[in-house]
């Protein structure tokens, strides 16, 4: 039941916060520019059926075999569109280069890698089966969350005869999230220590709800079991997944490929835009309202002729560039356990026992107002806001992912310095409570007691929630 009524609300939190179309209903076949052409590629995996666009440059010789990519994308609905600047680089290099739309079950509380990671591995087969494909020079690229899953693909599937990825975590999902909130939220001027009590209180929640999909994934034993060479890329100014600590997993973990080069793109945003601070992106094409940046210079270079090297017989050896700095590091998320939840149970039942009790006494013919009447109810109505509060709001903070949330004085979002506050009156009107026991007799102390305790147990859990210390 607790499970089941705290996945409904961020269910109901994710929706509001714009929960993506699938790319089913959202995208538009892709329109090459001049000089390259593109044609419907339709595959499937198992039942899903899945559709993309073949990215040729024009001159290419279609009685040759060719080298080829399949693209695998990031997070988010995933039209095919959004990696047309990627896939330019690529066709125009003379490489066959497939971009798909994602599947239409994937959402913001619902994705599977490993179904996500077959999907890649039908691509890969469908390309390589085109009369222009060579298969022994077909490989796979992926972006973000891509480079979870088209490790994951590349680590299934022989067929796939190289990997490179952009910005790929080597850390599990709900810690990466939570490193990249913690930054957005920090830049905003909010104070580390309240970042750090909405963020953990929100990640925790999301993942003990399973409101935040596959969060636990370890990224490990795919990237041990590579066996393809690689090239794995990270923006230096990368604020969405931590280079360092990403970069370093990869450069140990990928024991059993014969060539992985990790390469630090200076200056360079998550993706490999262009940037001035590592958030924002400059230039580039507007796709679905998106500004996607500029791909920074010389980074398509990098590639291709890393590729050129691979499919040529020559690949490279291991190489890495110095790790790149990092504002922090990441730390790692669990989800709240059973002493949590009891707690707030045993709050929220400790102070809607007064609301109850005096339902029922007026419903008996009870008259006068009980002892303690008076701070009671100002009690409950300050401990269930403090309490529903201080859960909702981190909730939503996770669910939105940090964009509205900013300082407003002292370095504490609006919303966040009046909960503080209201948390401030409920323990006063606790004090009050326990005063007002001094007058109140038989039962009428009893439920006031009860009411009182719930604002006592109040205390720890608003510590833990970050609600009172600076």
């Amino acid at each position: 039941m607790r499970k089941s009524v705290f996945t409904a609300f961020g269910a109901v939190l994710l929706a509001l916060a714009g929960t993506p179309a699938s790319a089913a209903d959202s995208a538009p076949a892709y329109t090459p520019p001049a000089g390259l052409t593109a044609t419907d590629l339709t595959f499937r995996n198992g039942g899903t059926e899945l559709h993309g666009s073949v990215v040729r440059r024009a001159d290419l010789d279609p009685a040759a075999r060719h080298p080829a990519i399949v693209l695998v994308h990031g997070s988010g609905a995933g039209p095919r569109e959004e990696l047309g600047q990627e896939a330019e680089v690529f066709a125009r290099a003379g490489l066959v280069t497939l971009i798909y739309d994602k599947r239409a079950d994937y959402t913001k509380t619902h994705r599977d890698y490993s179904a996500l990671a077959d999907d890649a591995v039908a691509g890969v087969r469908a390309l390589a089966a085109l009369p222009d494909v060579d298969p022994a020079r077909t490989g796979l690229w992926g972006l973000s969350e891509g480079g979870w899953i088209a490790p994951l693909a590349a680590s299934r599937a022989a067929e796939a005869k190289f990997l490179v990825t952009i910005g790929a975590p080597g850390l599990p999902p709900a810690r990466t999230q939570a490193w990249n909130l913690i930054n957005r939220i920090t830049r905003a001027g909010v104070t580390p220590s309240t970042v750090d009590a909405i963020v953990g209180t929100g990640m925790g929640l999301a993942v003990a709800t399973d409101g935040f999909p596959q969060a636990a994934y370890d990224p490990v034993p795919a990237l041990r079991a590579i066996r393809q060479p690689v090239l794995a890329i990270w923006g230096e100014l990368d604020t969405q997944v931590p280079p360092r600590e990403s970069a370093e997993v990869f450069r140990r973990e990928l024991t059993a490929s014969p060539s992985v080069t990790i390469r630090i793109l200076p200056h360079g945003a998550h993706a490999g835009r262009v940037t001035t601070d590592g958030y924002d992106r400059v230039g580039g094409p507007m796709v679905n309202g998106f500004q996607m940046g500029e791909l920074l210079p010389g980074y398509g270079t990098l590639m291709t002729d890393w590729i050129a090297q691979v499919t040529g017989g020559r690949a490279p050896a291991s190489a890495a560039d110095a790790l790149p700095a990092q504002g922090s590091d990441s730390i790692a998320v669990s989800g709240v356990g059973p002493l949590w939840w009891a707690g707030f149970a045993a709050i929220a039942l400790a102070l809607l026992s007064w609301p109850v009790w005096a339902l029922v006494r007026r419903l008996r013919g009870g008259r006068g107002r009980p002892a303690g009447a008076r701070p009671a109810r100002w009690l409950v109505l300050t401990g269930l806001v403090a309490l529903v509060g201080g859960v909702a709001y981190p909730i939503m903070t996770v669910a939105t992912s940090g964009k509205q949330t900013g300082s407003f004085l002292f370095g504490q979002p609006l919303t966040w310095l009046v909960l503080r506050v209201v948390t401030v009156l409920a323990l006063l009107c606790t004090a009050w409570a326990v005063v007002a026991l001094r007058s109140a007799h038989g039962r009428e102390r009893v439920r006031l007691a009860l009411a009182a305790a719930g604002g006592l147990l109040l205390v720890p859990f608003a510590l833990s929630l970050g609600l009172l210390l600076p």
